[in-house]
């Protein structure tokens, strides 16, 4: 099995990428139990908001040593049955808290996106009694952020796997004649309807669900001190603010076993998703590995792509952007 990963900045927010992308192994060479195979944790957090790298990088880094130091350690997942799945579950709870922490210090300057490409710096002031990055010209930038995570912890074709937010993870099948693909995680956003009926009955009054067909899928506050705040996603990591309005961190979880056809596996952040479906980006990852490219070639062809659409789509805009490709023997 090959494992790899690749990361872009885009160019919607400057020269920021607040995607955090990390694949770690759970063994030391030499140190691969007897009859066990190598284990990955795999992660892609896409974060949001004035601090959003910082929450991603946070989380991310939080949550993969809980998974390290857990009991998954000499373990074979495909004998775990329901552990493993709490376990993810509890590492995403570690992951929320360490993002939240950072509104306890947040830096006094940060460099942000303040125009799309060009890039301005913030000072964080007291508005109306709430903290708010300025930089004189531009918008105020709320102190509120968070970040989408999808996790996998891989062993063999033993997975299991969870997400908040808008990071999604697809499986590859090789049916013969062409390759096939079925997503293994959801959107937390206003088109998941069982996400919009949740907020719509727990928080009527205060925020709107944009979840019409032609909605974007985005919730937002329209009264309180936040009016006017609009997410992408439901569910994430680090929110603070927008824990009162029905933003949550508990995650989707799932265990499954790759079939013998299952080809490949890619999580990635909405800059792909964005741009391509999970087909297209399939066959785009076979068509790199039928090239004779490796797991981290492929992950850096398929975000490179995803970039290039964005830019040459009518926006002109493309998003910080990150894969991760397994491809299965």
């Amino acid at each position: 099995m090959d494992v790899g990963c690749a990361s872009a900045s885009g160019n919607r927010y400057g020269d920021i990428n607040q995607d955090y992308c990390v694949i770690q192994e759970f063994y030391a060479p030499g140190e691969i139990p007897k009859g066990h195979q190598q284990t990955y944790i795999t992660a892609v957090l896409d974060g949001h908001g004035v601090l959003g790298d910082k929450a991603a990088c946070y989380a991310g880094k939080t949550l993969v040593r809980h998974l390290l130091s857990s009991s998954l350690r000499n373990r074979r997942l495909q004998d775990m049955h329901g552990e493993a799945e709490k376990l993810m579950t509890a590492a995403f709870a570690k992951g929320h808290t360490a993002a939240l922490a950072l509104y306890d210090d947040p830096p006094r300057q940060i460099r942000y996106g303040g125009a799309r490409k060009s890039m301005a710096t913030y000072t964080l002031e007291q508005s109306n009694g709430m903290r708010v990055y300025r930089n004189g010209s531009g918008p105020e930038r709320l102190l509120e952020f968070g970040c989408t995570c999808t996790c996998a912890v891989v062993q063999g074709r033993s997975v299991v796997m969870a997400n908040v937010g808008d990071s999604l993870a697809v499986v590859g099948t090789d049916t013969g004649s062409s390759y096939a693909s079925r997503t293994l995680t959801v959107r937390h956003n206003g088109h998941m309807p069982d996400e919009a009926k949740r907020i719509k009955e727990t928080y009527p009054g205060l925020v709107t669900v944009k979840d019409g067909p032609n909605s974007d899928g985005y919730m937002c506050v329209v009264s309180g001190a936040w009016q006017g705040y609009e997410l992408a996603v439901t569910r994430a990591l680090g929110h603070k603010h927008m824990a009162d309005y029905g933003v949550l961190p508990e995650p989707y979880v799932a265990s499954f076993t790759a079939k013998p056809e299952d080809c490949c596996m890619v999580l990635a952040s909405d800059g792909v998703w964005d741009v391509m479906d999970g087909q297209e980006v399939v066959n785009r990852v076979m068509d790199a590995a039928g090239e004779g490219k490796t797991a981290a070639q492929a992950a850096k062809m398929l975000v490179q792509d995803a970039v290039d659409l964005g830019i040459n789509s009518p926006s002109g805009e493309a998003d910080n952007t990150s894969a991760i490709v397994v491809l299965y023997p």
